[in-house]
């Protein structure tokens, strides 16, 4: 994998496109939620990226298959155990509850029992024109490909940082804020239970940010820490005391003019992050 070279500021149209790919997620997630084994952490509603592919994988059914997303044609199929895709449903021109029923017939016709499959999840996600009747659509598919070229970046990212570290989490796709992240394992306790970690991941647009960023948040089972100290981020920024964590902005990586650049700069961001909160705790 190399970093795919990012040149478009987010505007309205790349965050229309990553809305609407946010919302068609969701129906990964209510298979997951309704027709997989509940997790104490809910990661049976969980996604795996796969880059060669560009889907979003959700998590084994009792058939063996899972239901995938493909980001740039908004497009449901479900893979075999082979990794194909087979049984597409075709987002476009449908509203989200015509693309459920769809999906529901198609499980069902694969075998699958779906007398508990609901439309619904345990969870609210920002509201959008979708959620009133309106239907997906591909207007611009270049949108729909940056967007993908996003995620692609941050799983390359991420999985090189787990590689570099012990005790992390296996990089996921989590739907209830579509991040792409993992924990860090710090420390431990005298009874073995977590007492320190580090969540890395990558973000869209929240409440904090108003554009996608990467982001590194520290967690401590002690509410003394100072992290007031910290001392500047070569690349990004701190939060504190807002928020126990830093993070580095999608127009702050545009500044970055290619993509060898790019990704030395959001690797800069992750290593000294990293290293000053370790050294500090």
């Amino acid at each position: 994998m190399n970093w795919k070279l990012l040149n478009s500021p987010f505007n309205q149209g790349l965050n229309d496109a990553l809305k609407q790919q946010y919302h068609a997620t969701q129906f990964i997630a209510m298979v997951g939620r309704h027709l997989i084994p509940q997790e104490a952490d809910d990661s049976n509603t969980n996604m795996q990226y796969l880059p060669d592919q560009e889907l979003l994988a959700g998590n084994k059914l009792s058939s063996g298959l899972r239901l995938a997303l493909h980001l740039t044609d908004l497009k449901l199929c479900f893979l075999d155990q082979a990794g194909k895709c087979k049984n597409g449903i075709s987002l476009i021109g449908k509203s989200k509850l015509q693309v459920f029923e769809e999906l529901k017939k198609t499980l069902s016709d694969l075998g699958i029992d779906v007398s508990k499959f609901k439309n619904e999840l345990h969870y609210e996600i920002p509201a959008h024109d979708l959620d009133s009747g309106s239907s997906f659509s591909i207007n611009n598919r270049g949108l729909f490909q940056e967007n993908t070229n996003y995620r692609y970046n941050a799983e390359l990212i991420m999985n090189n940082l787990t590689t570099l570290y012990p005790n992390t989490s296996s990089v996921r796709v989590w739907p209830h804020h579509y991040d792409t992240g993992f924990l860090l394992s710090v420390a431990y306790n005298e009874k073995g239970e977590l007492s320190k970690s580090i969540g890395l991941g990558w973000a869209i647009p929240d409440g904090m940010v108003n554009e996608p960023y990467y982001y590194l948040s520290f967690w401590s089972g002690k509410s003394d820490n100072n992290l007031k100290i910290l001392p500047e981020l070569p690349a990004g920024q701190w939060m504190i005391p807002n928020w126990n964590g830093g993070i580095l902005m999608h127009s702050d990586i545009l500044k970055a003019g290619s993509a060898s650049e790019q990704h030395e700069l959001v690797k800069s961001f992750y290593h000294s992050g990293i290293n000053m909160i370790m050294d500090h705790f």
